[in-house]
């Protein structure tokens, strides 16, 4: 009996080494030697912002102190890259031997074309801080997201602070197709993850995210095979959306004795 062919896959994200570095690392473990082939990594600008804009963001959402911390986090994950522990996407990615490809826009039609003409069967998107067009979505058989929320209760942005804020006893990681409007796709996957007293908001998306590559390497590895999960439908008339926290609700969030990071 011959072997199904291998899945080819491109993921796009962006480059953090504190959540998207960790997905990948699991990931790229978890397809060593296997049937997925990762052929490359876009990288999008982080939240589609300036690094400006980006800081003055963080700074809105975790307070002086906590960004302190996190600079001080960065700056040793950075290191990390230099000194042979690779910690964010890019590292990661040229210690495997993945291409990494920067792009302002995964909507490039020009680019878009390139999976096609490479027999793309996957297009990936991991934190991908842009909403992919029609042309994106269809430029491979199968577009996906990895959405660390149950759906369609979580929509929206971060959702493991919102399941942290109200009390969730777990976070979802949905996996599901891509469609025009907003994680509203039909779900293929869904993976659990405990949250425990001890977790900060910080600590419990890292832990979703390894976990999300592990699980997700192996789901794909089961494209085009009876293993292949059937799509199931989201009930969208209890939908709701969330936007990106305020300082309002970090502090509810900590009124609650509960930590960003």
């Amino acid at each position: 009996m011959t072997p199904p062919r291998p899945v080819t896959v491109v993921a796009v994200t962006q480059d953090d080494p504190f959540f998207t570095g960790r997905f990948f690392e699991s990931f790229l473990a978890a397809t060593s030697g296997g049937r997925v082939r990762l052929l490359e990594i876009v990288l999008l600008r982080n939240f589609n912002e300036s690094r400006l804009a980006l800081l003055q963001r963080f700074q809105r959402l975790y307070g002086t102190a906590d960004l302190t911390r996190l600079l001080v986090r960065y700056g040793v994950a950075r290191f990390g890259d230099l000194a042979g522990r690779p910690c964010s996407v890019a590292a990661l990615a040229a210690k495997a031997g993945v291409p990494v490809r920067p792009l302002a826009s995964i909507n490039n039609e020009a680019y878009l074309r390139t999976l096609g003409e490479r027999n793309v069967d996957v297009l990936l998107s991991v934190s991908a801080p842009e909403i992919f067009r029609a042309g994106a979505l269809h430029a491979t058989p199968h577009a996906i997201n990895i959405h660390n929320g149950k759906l369609p209760y979580y929509r929206g942005m971060m959702p493991t602070f919102w399941a942290l804020l109200h009390d969730e006893p777990e976070v979802t990681i949905t996996v599901h197709t891509m469609v025009e409007k907003l994680d509203a796709g039909m779900v293929l996957a869904e993976y659990r993850v405990p949250i425990t007293s001890a977790d900060s908001q910080f600590d419990l998306s890292a832990r979703a995210k390894e976990l999300a590559g592990r699980e997700v390497a192996q789901l794909l590895s089961q494209l085009n095979t009876p293993e292949w999960p059937v799509p199931t439908s989201v009930d969208m008339s209890q939908k709701r959306y969330f936007k990106f926290p305020t300082p309002a609700d970090v502090a509810q969030l900590r009124a609650k004795g509960k930590r960003m990071l």
